[in-house]
């Protein structure tokens, strides 16, 4: 039924539910695909002084890095493959539209964005609307 899962990633504590979540019913199901997928906002870090594009691209990698950590660490106690990747972009907008290659979405309900990300529209909101396959969100 669920056979490609695509688990979203921030480096949250609330997103770590997710991940968790996530990995125990591709385990469960035996899903034959796992992908962790972090999304790099680069409107959140537009206050990073951008001296030069590869320092800025390392600060991207570190952050992207951080944030699937967790994921990693917690798929290989589980014994999950899971792939991860990092896309640059905005969130909502490359997780619907990676949901057509997938059977099923995980995600968080609050992650890096907080509040102010509230009252703007929350990124698991536009998910849950727009994604071209079901979503389970997690809180």
């Amino acid at each position: 039924m669920y056979n490609k899962i695509l688990i979203a990633v921030d480096g949250s504590e609330s997103n770590n539910i997710a991940v968790d979540q996530g990995l125990c019913l591709a385990k469960s199901l035996k899903a034959g695909s796992v992908t962790a997928i972090c999304v790099f906002d680069e409107g959140n870090y537009s206050t990073v002084i951008r001296d030069s594009s590869a320092e800025y691209r390392k600060i991207m990698a570190e952050e992207s890095e951080n944030a699937l950590k967790y994921v990693k660490a917690k798929a290989a106690e589980m014994g999950v493959a899971v792939e991860a990747k990092t896309v640059m972009g905005r969130p909502a907008e490359v997780i619907i539209e990676e949901s057509a290659d997938y059977d099923l979405v995980i995600c968080a309900t609050l992650g890096k964005t907080g509040f102010a990300r509230v009252l703007l529209g929350s990124v698991a909101e536009n998910v849950v609307r727009l994604a071209k396959c079901p979503v389970l969100v997690c809180r």
